[in-house]
């Protein structure tokens, strides 16, 4: 008995046709992306604009290592302002007044690991080189299997207990280390801690 021509074709158009459904459907998705995408871009360049409006100068992000209360490696987005530095990851949003800033400079991985070699007790030199986050760097440092040189820029500021502490971001080539050394020199022209004075 011969199968009707009508449904033999609609049989074999049948694959094609789902497979051509797939295609729709992720063409529609793809399209949502790109818009929601768009609109996101959107509103984070509306959001800097108004950042600018109030005084922002400068806005980047770094890998986050140590000092922060956030976890280590997370991108970390920074806005500096005349009077202040905001941190900010996820949801959490901190702020670090000017004037509580002592220093800010950029070192290399290696510098801060020759630092911890040359010092009796490895953990006691990063201690005296950048705290926790000097024995943080020089760990990742030592314990490298390629030998390749990481920079870092170190922010070095009082704290509410009136002690020396540190915020260390890793710096990636490329635009990052232009921002890094961007707040190095904005820093450097806006410091008024001149004469800090610690009691050991």
């Amino acid at each position: 008995m011969d199968t009707p021509v009508g449904k033999s074709t609609l049989g074999e158009m049948l694959p094609f046709l789902i497979i051509i459904g797939i295609l729709l459907v992720f063409l529609i998705f793809c399209i949502k992306m790109v818009r929601l995408t768009s609109q996101a871009k959107k509103r984070e360049k509306q959001q800097l604009n108004l950042l600018r409006q109030q005084g922002l100068t400068i806005h980047t992000e770094f890998p986050h290592v140590n000092g922060l209360p956030i976890a280590e490696n997370l991108l970390c987005e920074v806005f500096s302002f005349p009077n202040r530095i905001e941190f900010k990851s996820g949801t959490t949003n901190i702020t670090l007044m000017r004037e509580k800033i002592t220093y800010m400079c950029i070192k290399t991985d290696t510098e801060i690991q020759q630092q911890l070699v040359s010092s009796i007790g490895g953990t006691i030199a990063g201690g005296a080189m950048f705290g926790t986050l000097g024995a943080v760097i020089g760990g990742r440092a030592k314990t490298k299997q390629i030998k390749t040189v990481t920079k870092y820029l170190i922010i070095t500021y009082m704290n509410n207990q009136n002690q020396l502490a540190y915020i260390g971001f890793e710096i990636p080539n490329g635009f990052a280390l232009s921002s890094a050394y961007s707040l190095i020199e904005e820093f450097n022209r806006l410091n008024t801690n001149t004469d800090v004075h610690i009691d050991l």
